[in-house]
């Protein structure tokens, strides 16, 4: 099942650092679902199909393009970064990639504002960033990088 919006899409003049969040909402407790502070909620970053599991404060107003980038970028700093030439990343939500996603999005004409961070996340939900060879099979960091076998 693809990831669908949680809210029902809501306008915003604008987007990027001028319209960030600065609500405060207490949810289901710190790092959980509803939960705010400055309007930045909690986002948890699986590495591979078994690797750790990293997280980020994300502004509720940034949008899903913004977001993917900020999640290449942290990622980019550690090990878990395809250096090789050839290797490339995939962002997963819900079993349905990110990327993909926002093709579709653009291929149907969306403007970047129209789809923002809290229309398809609600805080402390998980999403999984994989690397993969030039051949297309899923590789994971263990140390030194090796093949994901089930």
């Amino acid at each position: 099942m693809p990831p669908e919006r949680i809210h029902r899409a809501q306008r915003v003049r604008g987007y990027g650092p001028l319209n960030m969040s600065l609500r405060n909402v207490r949810g289901a407790g710190w790092h959980r679902r509803g939960y705010r502070q400055n309007g930045a909620m909690w986002i948890n970053v699986k590495e591979g199909s078994y690797g750790a599991v990293r997280g980020m404060d994300v502004n509720e107003n940034d949008t899903l393009t913004s977001f993917v980038a900020d999640v290449a970028g942290s990622q980019r700093l550690g090990d878990y970064y395809p250096h090789r030439e050839g290797w490339t990343w995939n962002l997963f939500f819900r079993r349905k990639s990110l990327l993909v996603m926002l093709e579709e999005f653009e291929e149907q004409g969306r403007e970047e504002a129209d789809d923002l961070v809290r229309d398809y996340f609600d805080g402390g939900e998980t999403v999984i960033w994989k690397v993969y060879d030039e051949t297309g099979r899923e590789r994971v960091w263990v140390g030194e990088w090796a093949y994901h076998t089930r």
